[in-house]
């Protein structure tokens, strides 16, 4: 057994009376099984198909601790950088996994609006969380989400009653700081939207100083019958941290998801988002952009189920990459027997900035129906020369003109984002990177 396994099954052992809802047999039972479907799946390798492209040899090599604590000693100023303008948006925020109310600010929420930990929720009221134990949809070599679902120790969990709509964003910040041994640390998250319903999230991960460390992230979306979610995740952790995370969907008739993903961050980074398309026109815009640079690994895949007849998704992700950073995509778009009169569009544009930067695009159509509408592609290039040329002959020298041609690649995708207090802070988190010389 894989060496992380066992420390996750001895974790589930010895900490089974101190995980949140040990007294409810349902959420005991659903860790118990969801451990044994990860001894039986493994940990990921290059060997599974969905992560052939994935480097895995740091799952073996590290040997990972949990930490059963927050991180005292932290001041609202420390986080300054990583949380959008206080006063203008809710805050949550998680330090090391747990919840830390001190650091956040949730006054002024709406009658109607529901904002906790999952633990406290686990521990006061584990029937409320019940029904979404098993709701994800599933995909294939998921034992890493599998880990997750048997060891989740906090996250947040988010309601809003039908009608109700959440006039300021909501973030939901993770935050890992560093210690002497390399650690993991395994949020579950669940935002559930009532009936016509509406709510901007913002779920952010990041890291105070340079510890190594593995984050494996769970979030789960329930969007009722019209509801509409604005679902924006940020991973700009560290460079010597790992984060494999996944986002699961399931879509009403009528709802709209708007999920857009930006990843600057980690050593290695791979998103996942899993999408049912469920009630007739229900529509989803999942947006991607990954920033990479040095030897950065990241990778954003994309499943988008349409499981009901008149569904529609248009999907757009890019990539920027420089020096040795290797970037993937990989989108799949499925329609099975019987489903008619839906609509999807895929599409990834990808700029090199070094011939030594690497990118798999690999857009994918499933299609078993007909009367579909069904369009996909992908591009890949570099800075263009004449465009360059003609940024330098206006007094431009040829830093400047790259990082200007940069931006306005990127810029397309950040003008979607709204309102202009987040996309100012996402642009400010992506600068700070400096990955576009």
């Amino acid at each position: 057994m894989n060496a992380l396994l066992q420390v996750c099954q001895q974790q589930l052992l010895a900490a089974d009376a101190q995980l949140p809802g040990h007294d409810a047999l349902s959420i005991r039972r659903f860790r118990q099984e969801a451990m044994q479907r990860a001894l039986q799946t493994g940990l990921p390798t290059q060997q599974m198909e969905h992560w052939k492209y994935t480097p895995t040899r740091w799952l073996t090599e590290s040997a990972y601790a949990f930490h059963a604590g927050g991180c005292v000693g932290l001041d609202p100023e420390d986080l300054k950088a990583l949380l959008v303008a206080r006063g203008q948006v809710h805050h949550l925020v998680f330090v090391n996994g747990l919840l830390s109310l001190p650091l956040s600010g949730l006054d002024g929420l709406p009658a109607g609006v529901q904002v906790e930990s999952m633990a406290r929720l686990a521990r006061e009221s584990p029937e409320a969380l019940e029904p979404w134990l098993g709701s994800d949809v599933t995909g294939a070599d998921q034992g890493l989400a599998a880990l997750n679902q048997a060891l989740w120790p906090d996250g947040a969990f988010v309601r809003l009653a039908s009608g109700v709509q959440l006039s300021q964003p909501l973030q939901l910040l993770f935050l890992t700081t560093s210690f002497r041994e390399p650690i993991v640390t395994l949020p579950w998250s669940v935002v559930i939207l009532g009936e016509g319903a509406r709510a901007q999230v913002i779920e952010s991960y990041a890291t105070l100083g340079q510890g190594d460390h593995f984050t494996n992230a769970r979030t789960t979306l329930v969007l009722g019958q019209g509801a509409q979610l604005d679902h924006l995740l940020l991973l700009a952790e560290s460079d010597r941290a790992h984060h494999v995370g996944s986002v699961q969907a399931t879509q009403l008739g009528a709802s709209r998801l708007a999920a857009r993903v930006f990843a600057v961050g980690g050593a290695l980074t791979r998103h996942e988002l899993h999408v049912a398309l469920a009630g007739a026109e229900a529509e989803c815009h999942p947006d991607g952009l990954f920033v990479a640079g040095g030897r950065q690994h990241l990778e954003l895949h994309s499943w988008i189920h349409h499981l009901h007849s008149h569904t529609r998704s248009q999907q757009w992700f890019k990539g920027v990459l420089d020096g040795e950073a290797r970037g993937v995509f990989n989108g799949v778009v499925r329609v099975p027997q019987g489903v008619r009169e839906i609509q999807a569009r895929q599409q990834t544009d990808n700029l090199l900035l070094s011939d030594r930067a690497e990118i798999a695009a690999k857009p994918q159509l499933e299609i078993h129906s007909d009367a579909v509408q069904c369009h996909h592609g992908a591009t890949v290039g570099s800075l263009d020369a004449e465009a360059i040329f003609y940024l330098r002959s206006r007094g431009l020298d040829e830093e400047c003109a790259r990082k200007l041609l940069v931006q306005g690649f990127i810029d397309v995708l950040l003008q979607r984002v709204q309102p202009a207090v987040v996309r100012e802070w996402i642009a400010r988190r992506l600068n700070s990177g400096e990955v576009a010389s």
